[in-house]
């Protein structure tokens, strides 16, 4: 998250917005607010709703695993990065730019590591928004400790 409000903005000057999607209740958001300084907009989907939406209409399958103390599962990590409705991006609104979503595995830790780096996944979404190739062909992975480094140091 804190990669993400570093990111913010980069995005808000290129006209986008941030939004993450949660599977926590509301009342978590707060206390991750606060440990992770992200000031972005945030929607909170315990029932986890919005999961075949984003499967149906963008082709991206946000996994969901069993987790104590979530009902109705936990949805994994997941990117979609759409382009916005700007007059005279050429009737291209909607257009999915990135999309990436964990599969959990034993490998990955049940979907805790192997997260693409945010900086690399906003470079090629930048390249292609100017009409460019991919700057990274592959993404550097952040395996756990990187994912727990993040975590605690941001």
């Amino acid at each position: 998250m804190r990669t993400l409000q570093d990111l913010s903005s980069d995005i808000t000057s290129h006209g986008g917005t941030t939004l993450i999607v949660t599977a926590e209740p509301a009342s978590f958001l707060p206390e991750m607010r606060k440990i992770t300084g992200y000031s972005g907009a945030a929607i909170n989907d315990p029932e986890n709703s919005l999961v075949p939406l984003v499967k149906e209409r963008y082709g991206l399958e946000i996994a969901v695993s069993e987790k104590k103390g979530y009902v109705n599962g936990m949805a994994q990590p997941g990117i979609l990065i759409l382009r916005g409705g700007k007059t005279g991006n050429g009737g291209r609104e909607g257009e999915v730019l990135e999309k990436w979503a964990i599969v959990p595995s034993t490998m990955n830790l049940g979907g805790a590591s192997d997260r693409p780096d945010l900086i690399q996944v906003w470079d090629n979404v930048k390249a292609k928004m100017e009409g460019k190739g991919v700057v990274h062909g592959v993404y550097k992975k952040m395996g756990i400790v990187g994912t727990l480094w993040n975590k605690v140091f941001g």
